[in-house]
């Protein structure tokens, strides 16, 4: 079985020098003359926003420096993968906490995340405050076509990713482990945990959807739906009504760039692969209403941010829409539909400015029948291991401590065959 090999980010001079030459000569279009809430809102990338972003990157960002300080602060490695008959190059973190019981623990990102993302919450969870608090094993894959790791050639939806991390898992030594994300590599993990429920025992997430319910199988959930949407929100409570309405505006006024992407993905990449700016730019676009109102994105943190996406080339990152469209083999609404095994402990941690949102109750008609840990925030959004990762680390804590004792016993059985 192949053995991972420690990596280091190194990025080469001339592809960093072709990208400082890129930014540096980008020609910036003309702005509206608009108030800046009108523009984020209505336009995009306010202009006079870009220009700012554009100076600091020429004279300011150090790539240098951010490259030696992940390398620094991360334990990095690649491991070659077969998947259908391809060897792919997967890039991902490996932090063992050294607490005796420690569990394995994989946390997947989306889109427009990376590996970054989850960086925040990794010492929290490796190295708890109290020594009597669970710890755990902490893996996190670039997702195939993302950041480190290589491009398919061959199509890789989200079930062969799905089938690609539990390869990771086992190779590690991890036989049996919890799962945690949100945004796509929540939907990466949910198929993880359907196909492969002998091995991924737990699964929490962040990023709750599912189809509706069952009129036939769970008429009181459809019935307590439907009234809801012909009144305008009869039986939601102030918390559900809020979500529900966030996520309808999301997708009536945010979701051009998922349906670009779902559509023709290829023809878009051929503009943002060829301009580091632009890619930038249509990352930060996004972020801006994916966070609460407490987290602030320095620019420091946004070129940063995009530089994964920059540097790996391809257009794998858009593709996973792609895969993933209706009327594909492996479609979300496939995913939706399918129930996650009974035997499956699951939970789940809502922050009210993510932009997708079912209640419980719709969740335990539809989701999962073993819902064991449900938690409800006042404040973050969308990326939780970054904006809240204190918060989002003793809610995975919580969510174990209420897992089956014998599943638990499993989990804690593999121990990490590797640094």
């Amino acid at each position: 079985m192949a053995r991972p090999v420690p990596f280091k980010i190194a990025v080469p001079d001339d592809q960093l020098n072709w990208i400082a030459d890129r930014v540096r000569t980008t020609r910036l279009p003309p702005g509206r003359n608009l108030p800046t809430d009108e523009l984020w809102k209505s336009w995009g990338l306010p202009a006079s926003y870009a220009q700012e972003l554009k100076d600091y990157w020429v004279n300011e960002y150090d790539w240098r420096r951010v490259e030696k300080q992940l390398n620094s602060d991360l334990n990095q490695f690649t491991i070659p993968i077969d998947h259908n008959g391809e060897d792919l190059s997967i890039h991902f973190l490996h932090h063992r906490s050294d607490q005796p019981g420690a569990i394995p623990l994989i946390i997947a990102h989306g889109w427009p995340g990376s590996f970054l993302e989850i960086k925040p919450i990794i010492q929290h969870l490796t190295n708890p405050p109290s020594p009597n608090d669970q710890a755990y094993h902490v893996v996190v894959p670039s997702l195939p076509g993302f950041g480190f790791s290589s491009y398919p050639s061959n199509p890789c939806s989200p079930m062969d990713m799905a089938d690609i991390l539990c390869k990771l898992m086992i190779a590690l030594g991890y036989n049996h482990f919890m799962a945690q994300a949100g945004d796509w590599g929540a939907q990466v993990v949910r198929i993880l945990a359907t196909r492969y429920p002998d091995n991924c025992l737990a699964l929490h997430l962040n990023f709750v959807i599912t189809g509706p319910p069952s009129a036939l199988w769970r008429p009181v959930a459809f019935a307590r739906l439907v009234i809801g949407y012909l009144t305008g929100g009869w039986g939601f409570d102030p918390y559900e009504k809020r979500l529900l309405n966030r996520m309808k505006w999301w997708l009536d006024y945010e979701n051009a760039y998922n349906v670009i992407q779902g559509t023709k993905p290829l023809t878009l990449s051929y503009g943002l692969t060829d301009s580091p700016f632009g890619m930038m730019c249509w990352i930060r676009e996004k972020l801006n209403y994916l966070v609460g109102d407490d987290f602030e994105w320095t620019k420091e943190d946004t070129i940063t941010w995009a530089m994964p996406y920059i540097l790996n080339g391809s257009s794998g990152h858009a593709e996973i829409y792609k895969w993933a469209q209706r009327g594909t083999e492996y479609s979300l609404a496939e995913v939706f539909s399918t129930p996650i095994p009974s035997q499956i402990s699951f939970g789940a941690s809502i922050f009210p400015n993510d932009v997708m949102f079912i209640p419980r109750w719709w969740a335990e008609g539809t989701l999962s029948s073993n819902i064991v840990f449900w938690k409800q925030h006042d404040s973050g959004g969308h990326f939780p291991c970054s904006e809240k990762p204190v918060e989002l680390a003793a809610d995975l804590r919580e969510f174990t401590k209420c897992i089956d004792g014998k599943i638990i016993q499993s989990l804690k059985e593999d121990q990490p065959t590797t640094d």
